[in-house]
């Protein structure tokens, strides 16, 4: 499992409505396009969502399906073609909130995904790009929340 976390200076509601924002992801992560809802009542356990994603020239959508959500404190999914579930926390501090991210791989990947994991054209090294990137989001976040009024 890969873990990252940040401590923002932002109340923990605001930090809740920017990790559910699927639509919005694009703006923080290295490879996310930004998401839509395709099934159920947003931010709820079994709701839908497709998200898009690209790395250089290669773009691809992913399938995912909400499976956790403790309002204002962890919101989970599952991608289903990679078999990731991506996590996130929201814990209050003192002076304002932690994040944490986690990647937890819970099964075998579909066969295409496999087959481009392995052909190196979205990283040579997919899960230290994919620990780099979850870095990078949660610095982004954090820049974004402390940046903005």
């Amino acid at each position: 499992m890969d873990v990252a976390n940040i401590e923002v200076e932002a109340p923990p509601s605001r930090v809740w409505d920017l990790v559910t924002d699927i639509a919005g992801y694009h703006r923080f992560s290295p490879e996310n396009t930004g998401g839509h809802w395709t099934g159920g009542e947003p931010v709820t356990v079994g709701a839908t969502f497709t998200g898009g994603n690209r790395h250089g020239m290669i773009r691809w959508t992913t399938h995912c399906t909400v499976v956790d959500v403790l309002p204002g404190q962890r919101f989970s999914f599952q991608s289903d073609e990679p078999k990731a579930r991506w996590t996130y926390e929201v814990q209050p501090t003192e002076t304002g909130t932690r994040i944490t991210e986690t990647r937890e791989i819970y099964g075998t990947p579909a066969w295409y995904v496999r087959l481009i994991q392995r052909s190196r054209l979205i990283g040579s090294d997919r899960d230290a790009l994919m620990q780099q990137g979850m870095h990078d989001t949660l610095t982004a976040m954090k820049r974004y929340l402390e940046n903005r009024g």
